[in-house]
């Protein structure tokens, strides 16, 4: 009997404020050249996020690339998001590859772009959970962007104080992301310092 191969793979969702692009002034307006263009590998993705230590509350951002669950043009798409005073804002699609953000106008302030925390994940099947709880009752989440219940659903316990713990699957883990080329799955965290997915 011919020996079954996995690819077993993990992710620790971090904000990176500035993967995409350092922290610079925008000289003119038009495509801003990017530092990397793959957050992560096997598709997963992350909201793309804009932060600016000024006034940029008129400018527009367009971001394109792999957008997860996207059914047309490869995959690829787009999405504008408008410049915030002194702040973060993110997308509200996840991308797990960028390939060119354009500002619609110059800027005197320093101007970075990177993605939040927030993890969408392809179709895939988790093999183990490791976490880090904050001391305070939690909860890790997954949900499929096309079905409402709970795909998968951890309560951390309070203990007090800030603790470890890993979970195990069963051998087949459990499958996330359906069939359907538009479903992907969501992380959602509460109470939880820190977490990292093994997939495969």
């Amino acid at each position: 009997m011919a020996s079954q191969q996995y690819d077993i793979w993990s992710v620790t969702p971090e904000a990176d404020v500035d993967f995409y692009r350092a922290a610079a002034t925008i000289a003119a307006a038009g495509p801003l050249t990017l530092l990397k263009t793959i957050p992560g590998r096997n598709g997963y993705g992350f909201k793309v996020s804009v932060t600016s230590d000024g006034d940029d509350a008129t400018t527009v951002f367009t971001i394109t690339g792999t957008i997860v669950g996207q059914t047309t043009d490869g995959g690829i798409g787009t999405e504008t998001i408008t410049g915030v005073n002194t702040n973060t804002v993110s997308s509200t699609k996840y991308f797990s590859s960028v390939t060119s953000v354009v500002a619609s106008a110059t800027s005197s302030n320093d101007v970075s772009v990177g993605y939040t925390a927030d993890l969408a994940l392809p179709r895939t099947r988790i093999k183990g959970l490791y976490y880090v709880g904050s001391g305070s009752a939690g909860s890790i989440v997954i949900t499929s962007a096309n079905v409402t219940a709970p795909l998968y659903k951890i309560v951390t316990p309070t203990n007090g104080a800030s603790f470890a713990d890993s979970l195990f699957m069963p051998a087949e883990g459990i499958l996330v992301g359906g069939d359907a080329r538009d479903d992907f799955a969501t992380v959602t965290v509460t109470n939880v310092t820190s977490f990292t997915l093994l997939c495969g």
